[in-house]
């Protein structure tokens, strides 16, 4: 399609998880641009959130299934053409199990399919879905990274305590209980949860983090299933050392219990003696690519791609780009 024959500003419809979704329409500030969420589900807000998607340009859902959806059901109603489905985590848990029961929609299937991080874009290509790795997730940078402190500590997270073994709470049990000299810092809990551990397991539920990052000289995030942790980024911004169960760059892939006490250990040692220096990498990656500034104009020059594409061609999902 001509650019010229596109109206200005491009319409976005955004529809999946409030918490990235409304981030996301807060990141496009531009006059080009109308991006519109409603996290509301009222009669009301259900009925306008439908009058979004038969008027605009691309229809875009953070959160990836194989299967026909609400949101999904409406665009296919409407016609819609240019439709983005975003995965991001644990939505391909979910969509392996109902590929695994035959439930896969043909229409879904052929829409264009992101991920959040290659290693998603590989599980969602596991299931015949042509899957491509688009960067979508922004932290803003640190500006002033404080120094590490003077106490080694570990930050560690879980959501809730039915994730518990999701984000390898067990993980975290064993190596605290064979690390007892080493503080860990345990935040993300409803105030209500609780979870037993180790003395050296602080419990502090779910607070601010942006102090538990200052205080906190490495993050261990052993998850058994992730897409890309916003708290590993945000992490990384103010300088902190991370293990992840991912190879993310200016991060230490640890994939056991044994692994990641070492490092820790490796970590404490330097630390004791005066050697562990902030994570100028993590600072740096960050601040390269994944600054808001970034990712937006690189998002909406994706986001013109698929409008201004001609119907009928190729899907650029169909190409699996590394993009960052």
């Amino acid at each position: 399609m001509p650019e010229s024959d596109v109206r200005r500003p491009f319409r976005v419809v955004l529809h999946g998880l409030p918490y990235f979704c409304g981030k996301l329409r807060d990141l496009i500030r531009n006059d080009e641009w109308d991006v519109r969420f409603r996290a509301s589900l009222t009669p009301a807000g259900l009925a306008a959130h439908a009058e979004d998607v038969r008027w605009c340009d691309l229809a875009y859902t953070w959160g990836g299934r194989v299967t026909m959806g609400k949101f999904l059901w409406v665009a296919r109603c409407l016609g819609k053409k240019k439709v983005v489905i975003l995965w991001s985590g644990s939505d391909v848990l979910y969509a392996k199990t109902d590929y695994s029961q035959g439930k896969m929609s043909p229409w879904v299937a052929e829409k264009i399919h992101w991920a959040v991080s290659p290693w998603v874009a590989e599980e969602v290509r596991s299931m015949g879905i042509p899957c491509e790795y688009v960067q979508a997730s922004f932290v803003t940078p640190v500006a002033s990274p404080a120094p590490l402190p003077k106490k080694f500590s570990v930050l560690i997270y879980v959501a809730s305590v039915e994730k518990r073994d999701l984000y390898g709470w067990d993980r975290m049990v064993e190596v605290a209980d064979k690390l007892r000299s080493v503080e860990f810092n345990l935040v993300g809990l409803e105030p209500e949860q609780v979870l037993k551990g180790p003395p050296n397991i602080k419990v502090h539920n779910r607070v601010n983090i942006a102090p538990f990052f200052e205080r906190a000289s490495v993050i261990y995030r052993p998850v058994r299933h992730d897409g890309l942790s916003f708290m590993v980024l945000e992490a990384l911004a103010y300088g902190r050392h991370v293990l992840y169960s991912y190879p993310l760059p200016a991060c230490i892939e640890v994939t056991s219990v044994e692994m990641a006490c070492r490092e820790l250990q490796r970590l404490q040692a330097l630390h004791d003696s005066g050697e562990l220096a902030l994570n100028a990498a993590g600072i740096e990656l960050i601040r390269r690519d994944y600054h808001p500034d970034k990712v937006q104009a690189d998002l909406l020059r994706r986001w013109k791609e698929v409008i201004l594409a001609p119907a009928g061609a190729p899907r650029t999902s169909n190409v699996v780009r590394e993009n960052a």
